[in-house]
């Protein structure tokens, strides 16, 4: 089964971070781009007070290690735009259960 992996970014001011984000949505494009080879099945961005959190869904947990490994310009973006402390990464596994949808 596949695995859910969240990204908590904190930030000091999330409104300027999403304009950050808009700000280089070349570069979150062509990532989105190159992720779809990877394994990835879904990904979107979500906001909360004071972070950015990004709700991934992957075949596999070392898909999504490799390639957050492969692409450190994320955090460099991620930095540029506020954050303001490392990420907190968790991974999740899939459960089959009833009234899953």
């Amino acid at each position: 089964m596949s695995v859910i992996v969240t990204v908590q970014f904190p930030v000091d001011d999330v409104a300027k971070a999403i304009e950050g984000l808009h700000a280089n949505a070349s570069f979150f494009e062509q990532t989105t781009v190159d992720t779809k080879s990877g394994g990835i099945i879904s990904h979107r961005f979500v906001a909360g007070e004071g972070e950015l959190m990004v709700i991934d869904e992957w075949e596999t947990a070392e898909q999504f290690h490799s390639f957050f490994a492969a692409h450190p310009k994320i955090g460099d973006v991620m930095g540029s735009i506020g954050m303001s402390g490392p990420p907190t990464i968790t991974v999740y596994e899939s459960v089959d259960a009833p009234g899953t949808v």
